[in-house]
């Protein structure tokens, strides 16, 4: 006995007086990591296709902005210095920080992937560890509790021939309709157990659910009209006293390694805005969006924040994909376009399909690979013929009679020699496959010749 109480009920009551640390799992988000834009690129030097937005809304409209880079472009060249690989990479990342700082965006994170030479998307998702920088970047969604993301075009299209772009994309759009679901990461959003404590396994954040998604693009022809609200970068800040585009130029300065030094010269012999630099023309460019998606009520051209709510949205499952079933022996195009065309439908996406027909870029003297499926639902195996028409001056590899079995998806390619030299305007392929004399369909595809630089296929 102690105090005429039993020492059991003394401490009882010495353990409810205790503050119960559990209780720290209650606290507000961290308010520096807010973000009302949260931009996903995949390299640095990526961000100057929204630069000149990006300070319209910062200065002006004194949002918020957080970026995240899918890698650190460890696979791009170097105007400085002879450092490639993983020293460039490094060289990069503080080159992206440097440069985004430039516009007072100091909330940057890299994802864990790596440069990827391709126009396949899949070979970037696949170099990078798509689930884990998944994971990655769902959390940095639910620190940041963005309004609105801004991303690379989810689809494949001339011009846009950088895998880790698209990927960036793709990752941008599982992660707004993922992060607000309480059943993915489900580690990331659990109380943590002793949060006074080090070394806790769960993270404690919340679900976050963001409001819109924009896509950005860089064409070789234009794809934006009536897809999405555009911005001049000629328009001068009422704060900075100079234009967008300006200020997007001494943004993408920064960037030494990838030309940025030109783009400097250009700045101190005030040529900026007639500068002939790819950078600096760029920059000067009106900024167009391609509208995704919005869960709030917002028209494809309206503003980017039209609609936002400042409080944010309850979750909003995405459509999901539906397996397709055929009755008959079916020519299909294959990954990546495939892939996209089942992302679009599981993400809400489907009027991407009418944004460009299936295309691609290849260069002079390059391999033209059209992946094709062939699905056969029938009980028996079928033979299949392939044709090919191709333009002139390109070889078609010859073609093979395939023994499609029953109840297959069947994967097939035809390939072709591109001509040495660069010809004029679209190179238009057709594939056809036929069985017993029945057609399985008609595949359609056009190319880009190039003599630049072009990524493989």
């Amino acid at each position: 006995m102690l105090n005429g109480y039993p020492a059991a009920a003394q401490n009882a009551v010495a353990t409810k007086a205790t503050p119960d640390a559990y209780d720290w799992n209650n606290r507000p988000p961290d308010p520096r990591f807010k973000a009302d834009i949260l931009v996903v690129v995949a390299h640095p030097d990526d961000e100057i296709m929204v630069a000149a937005y990006l300070a319209r809304e910062i200065y002006d409209h004194h949002k918020r902005v957080a970026v995240v880079f899918q890698n650190p472009g460890d696979g791009g060249n170097n105007d400085v210095g002879p450092e490639q690989a993983a020293a460039l990479g490094a060289i990069r990342q503080i080159e992206g920080r440097t440069a985004v700082a430039s516009l007072g965006i100091t909330n940057v994170w890299f994802l864990s992937g790596h440069d990827t030479a391709s126009q396949n998307s899949l070979t970037s998702l696949e170099h990078c560890g798509h689930g884990r920088c998944l994971d990655q970047l769902v959390r940095i969604v639910r620190i940041t509790r963005p309004s609105v993301i801004l991303t690379w075009l989810p689809d494949f299209t001339t011009g846009e021939n950088h895998a880790d772009h698209q990927a960036a994309g793709i990752l941008a759009t599982e992660a707004f309709d993922l992060a607000g679901d309480p059943t993915v990461f489900s580690e990331q959003v659990s109380p943590a157990i002793h949060p006074n404590v080090a070394m806790n396994m769960t993270e404690a954040l919340r679900p976050w659910q963001p409001e819109k998604i924009y896509y950005v693009y860089n064409p070789t022809h234009d794809i934006f009209e009536g897809q999405g609200p555009q911005y001049s970068s000629k328009d001068i800040s009422p704060s900075q006293h100079q234009s967008y585009g300006l200020l997007a130029a001494k943004e993408v300065s920064h960037h030494v390694t990838q030309g940025g030094g030109q783009v400097s010269e250009a700045i101190a012999n005030h040529t900026a805005e007639t500068a002939s630099d790819e950078l600096t023309d760029l920059a000067m460019q009106p900024v167009k969006f391609i509208f995704g998606k919005s869960l709030v009520p917002s028209g494809v051209t309206d503003d980017v924040f039209a609609g936002v709510v400042p409080d944010g949205v309850s979750f909003q499952r995405a459509p999901g994909y539906t397996t397709a079933t055929y009755s008959e022996p079916t020519l299909l195009i294959g990954d990546p376009w495939a892939f996209y065309q089942k992302l679009w439908q599981a993400h809400g996406l489907e009027h991407l399909k009418t944004l460009v027909p299936l295309e691609i870029s290849i260069h002079t003297d390059g391999v033209f690979y059209i992946p094709l499926i062939i699905e056969n639902p029938l009980d028996h195996a079928i033979g299949v013929n392939l044709s090919a028409q191709a333009p002139e001056g390109w070889k078609v590899r010859p073609l093979a009679l395939l023994s499609v079995p029953a109840h297959a998806e069947y994967y097939a390619r035809v390939t072709a020699d591109a001509p040495s030299t660069k010809l004029p305007g679209w190179q238009n392929f057709t594939v056809t496959a036929d069985s017993a004399g029945k057609s399985l369909g008609t595949i359609p595809i056009r190319v880009e010749l190039s003599n630049g630089w072009v990524a493989p296929q």
